[in-house]
């Protein structure tokens, strides 16, 4: 039995020899915020279709450094995305923060039912005697034929009088005793206000922590300290020969040893500060200024589209255009979520269980006087997968939808993934609209769920102003056979070149008539949508993901020979 040196890999064998390839390894730098999820976040899919494409190369590496709240939520994520552990590594430093810690332990609590206070359980009590004596009132009162039989219920007042005689007593001796506090009471009270208005504070804070400015402040210092702990982290790691950072939200990644090439997926933050400052405040301006800093203090680029790469880095942050280089997606395959292998032969069996997947979402909708009694998985639908961000262009597509449904009369719901009661732009229009059991919203899908809610669509929509490369809808709605219509934008129009495709799939973003009139022609012409669409999906899917890592550690691996020649 023999053991492969470090850093080796067999790559073939013949006639009792071996040859043995080195290992390349690299690192992926994420500093998430400790309550992101990376199961509802684009740059989550991205990251696991990613170390997906690398764990189909044994020559190939990485090690994840992650701030020491991350560990446990990535390791169930990649596992959930069938990632096996032995295909990666995963780094942190030891020990969460203690107000962390404090704050989570918090979070965990809060939940909980809570026992009513004392005077609630006492009127209780009282109630509840009150309603049997009444209850044992009525009871004697209709039994009573005759004074001999009348004289129990007489017994009965005797007795009920007796009893509120001895409990009025010592409730007399306190209401004397109350009366002897009322001033020192007040006083207490008077003295209580500050402190009130402290735990009114406090508590505003725990309910909405992303939007109070001394919060963001701890956080960031919190963040700035953990970073450091990577940094020194990072320094131990010598086998990594070149660091990756999918994103482009942590300028800190730049202060890591050696070579270093950042992921800039979009600067929507630019395109839409107004919009973003009205539903983030202080929270987006923080984050802009970071991804500012972060693109002015980088070397080494890769970007999704030649628009961001132009406009972007280039046009905007005066970026050399040789150091800015281009990776498109691979298409985001859903087929295999809602697969049921050699029983998915017939099309009522293959929806009968991506049905069975869309009514265990409905049942967590947050609509739950609607969905909560909702049992019809055929019904028909549009869907839009996506967060609920100013650049998604959401009030369009609900007035959109709003025209087709009430004017056109359009049999169809609307179906969703954002949180609308986050999203107040679309939450007040749903509300005004009267389309709380038309729009649903599905938050936080599963990817079974989530391909599952594709399969049954009739279409998928995409109403988006501005993405960083071709709007994974597209692909991933072909995956499972269903059309899409999405936006007029560049980076969509970088892949879609054919022009009829375009014209049968693409739509004025700024115009919501223009949307609506797509959307009514691909509902009703949707086998010839799915005709035109397919063979654009099959070449798009020749690309795979380990074609995508692949082009990167091409990048890598030309930065790290730059740098040592420079050192």
């Amino acid at each position: 039995m023999s053991v492969n040196p470090p850093n080796t890999v067999p790559a073939s064998a013949s006639a009792g020899t071996a040859t043995r390839l080195p290992v390349k390894h690299f690192g992926i730098y994420l500093a998430y915020a400790p309550t992101v999820d990376l199961r509802h976040q684009g740059l989550g899919r991205y990251l696991s279709a990613f170390l997906g494409g690398a764990a189909e190369r044994a020559d190939l590496r990485f090690t994840v450094l992650c701030p020491s709240w991350s560990q446990r939520d990535l390791r169930e994520f990649f596992s959930a995305e069938n990632i096996a552990p032995e295909r990666y590594d995963l780094r942190s430093p030891g020990g969460q923060p203690l107000i962390l810690r404090a704050y989570e332990a918090w979070r965990a609590w809060r939940p909980r039912k809570k026992k009513p206070p004392l005077r609630q359980r006492l009127l209780d009590a009282l109630r509840a005697a009150r309603s049997g004596f009444l209850r044992g009132l009525e009871e004697r009162l209709v039994h009573a034929h005759s004074l001999a039989s009348a004289l129990p219920l007489l017994l009965y007042l005797a007795l009920a009088l007796g009893m509120a005689a001895v409990l009025a007593l010592p409730l007399l001796l306190a209401a004397a005793l109350l009366g002897l506090g009322a001033v020192a009471a007040g006083a207490l009270v008077r003295l209580a206000r500050p402190s009130r208005a402290l735990i009114a504070r406090a508590s505003a804070v725990l309910a909405n922590p992303k939007e109070d400015g001394f919060v963001l402040r701890l956080y960031q210092r919190m963040a700035q300290v953990e970073e450091e702990r990577m940094q020194r982290l990072a320094m131990q790691l010598g086998e990594v020969q070149a660091w990756y950072c999918p994103t482009a939200f942590w300028p800190a990644f730049h202060r890591l040893p050696g070579p270093k090439l950042m992921c800039v997926p979009d600067l929507v933050l630019g395109e839409f500060p107004v919009d973003y400052a009205g539903v983030g405040g202080d929270r987006f301006l923080a984050t802009f200024d970071a991804v500012e800093t972060a693109i002015r203090e980088g070397s080494h680029f890769v970007v999704y589209s030649e628009t961001v790469k132009w406009e972007t880095l280039v046009g905007r942050y005066a970026v050399p255009a040789a150091n800015v280089a281009v990776v498109r997606h691979a298409p985001n395959d859903l087929r295999r979520w809602v697969h049921i292998g050699e029983f998915e032969k017939t099309e009522e069996t293959a929806r009968g269980y991506a049905g069975m997947l869309f009514e265990s979402a409905l049942r967590r909708s947050p609509n739950q006087a609607y969905t909560g009694f909702f049992r019809n998985s055929s019904a028909r639908f549009l869907f839009y997968a996506s967060q609920f961000r100013p650049n998604k262009n959401l009030i369009s597509l609900l007035r959109a939808y709003e025209h087709l449904l009430r004017k056109r009369l359009l049999g169809h719901k609307l179906i969703l993934t954002g949180d609308a009661d986050a999203f107040p732009p679309v939450r007040d229009f749903i509300a005004a609209h009267g389309l709380q059991n038309e729009v649903l919203c599905l938050p936080r899908l599963p990817v079974q769920e989530l391909a599952a809610c594709y399969r049954l669509a009739d279409l998928a929509v995409n109403p988006s102003l501005s993405e960083g490369g071709c709007p994974f809808t597209f692909c991933e709605a072909l995956s499972v056979g269903t059309p899409a219509v999405m936006s007029r934008i560049a980076v969509t129009e970088e892949v879609l070149t054919d022009e009829a495709v375009r014209e049968a799939s693409l739509f004025d973003p700024y115009d919501w008539q223009d949307m609506a009139q797509h959307i009514e022609w691909a509902l009703a012409h949707r086998a010839e949508l799915l005709a035109i669409q397919r063979p654009v999906y099959e070449t798009l899917s020749r690309r795979n993901w380990s074609d995508v890592v692949l082009e990167h550690v091409d990048i890598l691996e030309r930065i790290a020979r730059n740098d040592e020649a420079n050192t």
